[in-house]
Protein backbone atom coordinates (compact mmCIF):
# COMPACT_ATOMS: atom_id res chain seq x y z
CA UNK A 1 0.00 0.00 0.00
CA UNK A 2 1.27 3.60 -0.74
CA UNK A 3 0.22 6.88 0.73
CA UNK A 4 1.88 10.10 -0.05
CA UNK A 5 4.01 8.16 -2.08
CA UNK A 6 5.45 6.12 0.70
CA UNK A 7 4.71 2.14 0.56
CA UNK A 8 3.84 1.11 3.79
CA UNK A 9 3.47 -1.86 5.52
CA UNK A 10 0.27 -2.60 7.56
CA UNK A 11 -0.25 -5.65 10.22
CA UNK A 12 -2.88 -6.77 12.40
CA UNK A 13 -1.74 -9.11 15.64
CA UNK A 14 -3.06 -10.27 18.59
CA UNK A 15 -1.25 -9.61 21.91
CA UNK A 16 -2.34 -11.40 24.89
CA UNK A 17 -2.65 -9.89 27.94
CA UNK A 18 -0.12 -10.95 30.55
CA UNK A 19 -2.76 -9.73 33.53
CA UNK A 20 -5.49 -11.93 32.55
CA UNK A 21 -4.79 -13.72 29.15
CA UNK A 22 -7.03 -11.62 26.86
CA UNK A 23 -7.00 -11.19 23.54
CA UNK A 24 -6.16 -7.70 22.82
CA UNK A 25 -6.45 -6.77 19.24
CA UNK A 26 -3.26 -4.36 17.83
CA UNK A 27 -2.71 -2.77 14.72
CA UNK A 28 0.92 -1.28 13.49
CA UNK A 29 1.74 0.48 10.78
CA UNK A 30 4.77 1.59 9.00
CA UNK A 31 7.20 2.62 6.24
CA UNK A 32 7.51 -0.22 3.83
CA UNK A 33 11.48 0.64 3.75
CA UNK A 34 13.01 0.12 7.47
CA UNK A 35 15.30 2.65 6.79
CA UNK A 36 12.92 5.48 6.06
CA UNK A 37 11.71 4.86 10.03
CA UNK A 38 12.95 7.68 12.43
CA UNK A 39 10.69 7.26 15.28
CA UNK A 40 7.52 5.28 17.00
CA UNK A 41 4.18 6.73 17.88
CA UNK A 42 2.01 4.75 20.10
CA UNK A 43 -1.54 5.95 19.90
CA UNK A 44 -3.83 5.15 22.98
CA UNK A 45 -7.50 5.60 22.16
CA UNK A 46 -10.59 6.63 24.33
CA UNK A 47 -13.74 4.97 25.51
CA UNK A 48 -16.17 4.20 23.21
CA UNK A 49 -14.06 3.63 20.50
CA UNK A 50 -11.49 1.66 18.70
CA UNK A 51 -7.86 1.50 16.95
CA UNK A 52 -9.22 1.88 13.37
CA UNK A 53 -10.73 5.25 13.92
CA UNK A 54 -6.87 6.79 14.31
CA UNK A 55 -5.88 5.56 10.54
CA UNK A 56 -5.83 8.83 9.05
CA UNK A 57 -3.82 10.01 11.56
CA UNK A 58 -1.23 7.19 11.81
CA UNK A 59 -1.25 7.17 7.93
CA UNK A 60 -0.10 11.01 8.15
CA UNK A 61 2.63 9.74 10.84
CA UNK A 62 3.85 7.02 8.54
CA UNK A 63 4.20 9.40 6.12
CA UNK A 64 6.49 11.56 8.06
CA UNK A 65 8.87 8.13 8.96
CA UNK A 66 7.24 7.07 11.68
CA UNK A 67 6.90 3.55 12.60
CA UNK A 68 2.67 3.60 14.58
CA UNK A 69 1.09 1.22 16.70
CA UNK A 70 -2.45 1.25 18.32
CA UNK A 71 -4.40 -1.55 20.26
CA UNK A 72 -8.26 -1.84 20.73
CA UNK A 73 -8.58 -1.38 24.96
CA UNK A 74 -10.06 -4.65 26.33
CA UNK A 75 -14.09 -4.14 26.26
CA UNK A 76 -13.81 -2.10 22.96
CA UNK A 77 -13.13 -2.92 19.21
CA UNK A 78 -12.22 -6.33 18.92
CA UNK A 79 -10.31 -6.68 22.34
CA UNK A 80 -13.52 -8.89 23.34
CA UNK A 81 -14.73 -12.13 23.64
CA UNK A 82 -18.16 -11.73 22.99
CA UNK A 83 -20.18 -9.02 21.20
CA UNK A 84 -21.54 -8.61 24.36
CA UNK A 85 -18.67 -7.86 26.41
CA UNK A 86 -18.35 -4.15 24.68
CA UNK A 87 -17.69 -1.77 27.95
CA UNK A 88 -16.85 -5.13 30.13
CA UNK A 89 -13.17 -4.77 31.14
CA UNK A 90 -12.55 -8.42 32.50
CA UNK A 91 -10.76 -9.52 35.40
CA UNK A 92 -8.05 -6.78 34.71
CA UNK A 93 -10.08 -3.83 34.69
CA UNK A 94 -8.56 -0.40 34.99
CA UNK A 95 -4.47 -1.69 36.05
CA UNK A 96 -4.58 -4.24 32.82
CA UNK A 97 -5.74 -0.70 30.74
CA UNK A 98 -2.40 0.29 31.83
CA UNK A 99 -0.34 -2.42 31.48
CA UNK A 100 -1.63 -3.74 28.58
CA UNK A 101 -0.32 -0.35 26.82
CA UNK A 102 2.87 -1.19 28.67
CA UNK A 103 3.22 -4.26 27.50
CA UNK A 104 3.01 -2.96 23.56
CA UNK A 105 5.15 -0.47 23.94
CA UNK A 106 7.99 -3.07 24.97
CA UNK A 107 6.70 -4.92 22.45
CA UNK A 108 6.56 -2.35 19.38
CA UNK A 109 10.20 -0.93 21.02
CA UNK A 110 11.85 -4.69 20.32
CA UNK A 111 10.25 -4.81 17.47
CA UNK A 112 11.74 -1.56 16.33
CA UNK A 113 15.00 -2.59 17.61
CA UNK A 114 15.22 -6.09 15.52
CA UNK A 115 13.92 -4.28 11.86
CA UNK A 116 16.16 -1.26 12.28
CA UNK A 117 19.61 -2.16 13.93
CA UNK A 118 18.31 1.29 16.80
CA UNK A 119 17.00 1.56 19.41
CA UNK A 120 14.48 4.54 18.09
CA UNK A 121 12.59 7.17 19.97
CA UNK A 122 8.90 6.71 20.99
CA UNK A 123 6.34 9.11 21.99
CA UNK A 124 3.11 7.86 23.34
CA UNK A 125 -0.01 9.64 22.78
CA UNK A 126 -3.53 9.23 24.49
CA UNK A 127 -6.81 10.46 24.10
CA UNK A 128 -9.50 11.03 26.46
CA UNK A 129 -9.82 7.83 28.46
CA UNK A 130 -6.70 7.19 26.84
CA UNK A 131 -5.22 10.05 28.16
CA UNK A 132 -5.46 9.13 31.46
CA UNK A 133 -4.12 5.88 30.57
CA UNK A 134 -0.67 7.13 30.07
CA UNK A 135 -0.70 9.91 32.42
CA UNK A 136 -1.47 6.65 34.81
CA UNK A 137 1.12 4.77 32.68
CA UNK A 138 3.73 7.51 34.03
CA UNK A 139 3.83 6.59 37.40
CA UNK A 140 5.33 3.45 36.79
CA UNK A 141 7.02 3.25 33.28
CA UNK A 142 8.18 6.88 32.57
CA UNK A 143 11.40 5.84 31.45
CA UNK A 144 10.12 3.64 29.18
CA UNK A 145 9.18 6.51 26.70
CA UNK A 146 10.47 9.81 25.24
CA UNK A 147 7.73 11.84 25.12
CA UNK A 148 4.08 11.93 26.40
CA UNK A 149 1.27 13.62 24.17
CA UNK A 150 -2.19 14.08 26.63
CA UNK A 151 -5.27 14.80 24.18
CA UNK A 152 -8.73 15.52 25.03
CA UNK A 153 -8.20 14.89 28.62
CA UNK A 154 -11.20 14.74 30.61
CA UNK A 155 -10.53 17.88 33.50
CA UNK A 156 -11.15 16.61 37.25
CA UNK A 157 -14.71 16.29 38.43
CA UNK A 158 -16.50 16.21 42.33
CA UNK A 159 -18.58 13.44 43.29
CA UNK A 160 -15.74 10.66 42.10
CA UNK A 161 -16.61 8.54 45.51
CA UNK A 162 -20.14 9.25 45.84
CA UNK A 163 -20.52 8.13 42.06
CA UNK A 164 -18.61 4.98 42.55
CA UNK A 165 -20.73 4.14 45.69
CA UNK A 166 -23.68 4.56 43.44
CA UNK A 167 -22.06 2.20 41.35
CA UNK A 168 -21.39 -0.46 43.66
CA UNK A 169 -25.12 -0.02 45.30
CA UNK A 170 -26.39 -1.11 41.80
CA UNK A 171 -23.93 -3.42 41.08
CA UNK A 172 -24.68 -5.35 44.24
CA UNK A 173 -28.49 -5.88 42.52
CA UNK A 174 -27.75 -6.34 38.88
CA UNK A 175 -24.18 -7.48 38.70
CA UNK A 176 -21.09 -6.38 36.76
CA UNK A 177 -22.54 -6.51 33.54
CA UNK A 178 -25.66 -4.19 34.36
CA UNK A 179 -25.81 -1.04 31.58
CA UNK A 180 -27.09 1.61 33.71
CA UNK A 181 -28.81 4.51 32.32
CA UNK A 182 -28.51 6.48 35.26
CA UNK A 183 -24.68 5.46 35.73
CA UNK A 184 -24.42 6.29 32.19
CA UNK A 185 -26.13 10.22 32.11
CA UNK A 186 -24.15 10.72 35.51
CA UNK A 187 -20.58 10.24 33.78
CA UNK A 188 -21.90 12.00 30.32
CA UNK A 189 -24.69 14.13 30.90
CA UNK A 190 -22.95 17.39 31.72
CA UNK A 191 -20.60 16.56 28.24
CA UNK A 192 -24.21 16.05 26.35
CA UNK A 193 -26.10 19.09 27.91
CA UNK A 194 -23.97 22.24 26.52
CA UNK A 195 -24.75 21.43 22.83
CA UNK A 196 -27.86 19.77 23.81
CA UNK A 197 -29.37 22.06 21.19
CA UNK A 198 -27.14 20.25 18.27
CA UNK A 199 -28.58 16.66 18.72
CA UNK A 200 -26.67 13.76 20.75
CA UNK A 201 -23.19 13.64 20.53
CA UNK A 202 -22.33 16.84 19.29
CA UNK A 203 -20.01 17.55 22.01
CA UNK A 204 -17.80 14.95 20.33
CA UNK A 205 -17.21 17.22 17.45
CA UNK A 206 -17.79 20.78 15.55
CA UNK A 207 -18.45 18.98 12.44
CA UNK A 208 -21.89 17.70 11.78
CA UNK A 209 -21.13 14.99 8.84
CA UNK A 210 -18.36 13.61 11.42
CA UNK A 211 -21.31 13.51 14.66
CA UNK A 212 -23.37 11.79 12.05
CA UNK A 213 -20.40 9.42 11.60
CA UNK A 214 -19.67 8.80 14.89
CA UNK A 215 -23.37 8.12 15.85
CA UNK A 216 -23.76 5.77 12.95
CA UNK A 217 -21.27 3.30 14.16
CA UNK A 218 -22.16 0.46 16.54
CA UNK A 219 -18.29 -0.09 17.96
CA UNK A 220 -18.78 3.84 19.69
CA UNK A 221 -22.53 4.08 20.53
CA UNK A 222 -22.96 1.94 23.19
CA UNK A 223 -23.26 1.97 26.91
CA UNK A 224 -21.05 0.36 29.32
CA UNK A 225 -21.25 -2.22 31.84
CA UNK A 226 -21.24 -1.27 35.62
CA UNK A 227 -17.62 -3.05 35.09
CA UNK A 228 -16.76 -0.29 32.43
CA UNK A 229 -17.92 2.52 34.58
CA UNK A 230 -16.33 1.42 37.95
CA UNK A 231 -13.27 0.73 36.23
CA UNK A 232 -13.43 4.08 34.72
CA UNK A 233 -14.04 5.83 37.60
CA UNK A 234 -10.83 4.38 39.51
CA UNK A 235 -8.89 5.27 36.30
CA UNK A 236 -10.12 8.99 36.68
CA UNK A 237 -9.07 8.71 40.72
CA UNK A 238 -5.75 7.43 39.79
CA UNK A 239 -4.88 10.28 37.42
CA UNK A 240 -5.79 12.80 39.50
CA UNK A 241 -4.38 11.29 42.66
CA UNK A 242 -1.56 13.72 43.83
CA UNK A 243 1.74 11.70 44.49
CA UNK A 244 2.59 8.04 44.23
CA UNK A 245 4.83 8.44 40.85
CA UNK A 246 8.61 6.64 40.43
CA UNK A 247 9.55 10.02 38.86
CA UNK A 248 12.01 8.33 36.23
CA UNK A 249 12.11 10.98 33.84
CA UNK A 250 11.56 13.97 35.17
CA UNK A 251 12.80 15.68 32.18
CA UNK A 252 10.10 13.80 29.87
CA UNK A 253 8.70 16.33 27.40
CA UNK A 254 4.92 16.49 27.99
CA UNK A 255 2.37 18.39 25.91
CA UNK A 256 -1.86 18.43 26.23
CA UNK A 257 -3.43 19.05 23.60
CA UNK A 258 -7.06 19.57 24.16
CA UNK A 259 -10.49 21.59 22.07
CA UNK A 260 -11.26 24.88 23.79
CA UNK A 261 -14.67 24.13 23.78
CA UNK A 262 -14.23 20.47 25.06
CA UNK A 263 -16.75 19.67 27.91
CA UNK A 264 -14.73 16.94 29.13
CA UNK A 265 -11.85 19.74 29.85
CA UNK A 266 -14.67 21.73 31.20
CA UNK A 267 -12.87 25.40 31.48
CA UNK A 268 -9.30 26.59 30.50
CA UNK A 269 -9.16 26.85 34.36
CA UNK A 270 -9.58 23.13 34.68
CA UNK A 271 -7.68 21.95 32.38
CA UNK A 272 -4.64 24.35 33.19
CA UNK A 273 -4.87 22.24 36.91
CA UNK A 274 -4.31 18.98 35.01
CA UNK A 275 -1.02 20.29 33.39
CA UNK A 276 -0.04 21.80 36.54
CA UNK A 277 -0.70 18.43 38.72
CA UNK A 278 2.26 16.57 36.55
CA UNK A 279 4.45 19.73 37.30
CA UNK A 280 3.58 19.06 40.79
CA UNK A 281 4.93 16.06 40.42
CA UNK A 282 7.98 16.66 39.20
CA UNK A 283 7.52 16.92 35.52
CA UNK A 284 9.41 20.04 34.39
CA UNK A 285 8.91 20.17 30.39
CA UNK A 286 4.86 20.14 31.00
CA UNK A 287 2.96 22.50 28.70
CA UNK A 288 -0.68 22.74 27.34
CA UNK A 289 -2.43 24.27 24.12
CA UNK A 290 -6.30 24.68 23.46
CA UNK A 291 -7.64 25.13 20.26
CA UNK A 292 -10.56 27.85 19.81
CA UNK A 293 -13.65 26.54 18.50
CA UNK A 294 -12.47 22.93 18.89
CA UNK A 295 -14.89 20.30 20.41
CA UNK A 296 -13.33 16.37 22.01
CA UNK A 297 -12.06 14.84 19.01
CA UNK A 298 -9.26 17.49 17.67
CA UNK A 299 -8.09 14.81 15.74
CA UNK A 300 -11.33 14.27 13.71
CA UNK A 301 -11.86 18.06 13.49
CA UNK A 302 -12.23 20.54 10.49
CA UNK A 303 -8.86 21.94 11.79
CA UNK A 304 -7.20 18.08 12.04
CA UNK A 305 -4.18 19.34 9.82
CA UNK A 306 -3.55 22.13 11.76
CA UNK A 307 -3.79 19.82 15.33
CA UNK A 308 -1.78 17.20 13.08
CA UNK A 309 1.51 19.12 12.25
CA UNK A 310 1.64 21.06 16.17
CA UNK A 311 1.68 17.53 17.72
CA UNK A 312 4.31 16.19 14.57
CA UNK A 313 6.19 19.37 15.27
CA UNK A 314 6.74 18.62 19.07
CA UNK A 315 7.48 15.02 18.34
CA UNK A 316 10.50 16.23 16.05
CA UNK A 317 11.59 18.99 18.52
Amino acid sequence: MEIGGIAMKVERYTHVSKTDGLEISVLRIEPDNAVDIKGIVQVVHGMNEYKERYIPFIKYLVEKGYLCVIHDHRGHGQSIKTPDDLGYMYEGGFEALIDDTHEITLEIKEYAKKITGEDLPITLAGHSMGSMVVRSYLRKYDSDIDKLIVIGCPSKKPGMKAGLLLIKIIKLFKGERFRSRLVASLVLGDFEKRFKSEGPSAWVNSDPEEVKKYRADPLCIYMFTLNGYENLVRLTMRTYTDGGYAMKNPSLPIRFFSGADDPCAISEKDFNKAVELLKKQGYTNVKGKMYKGLRHEILNEREKDTVYEDMLSFIES
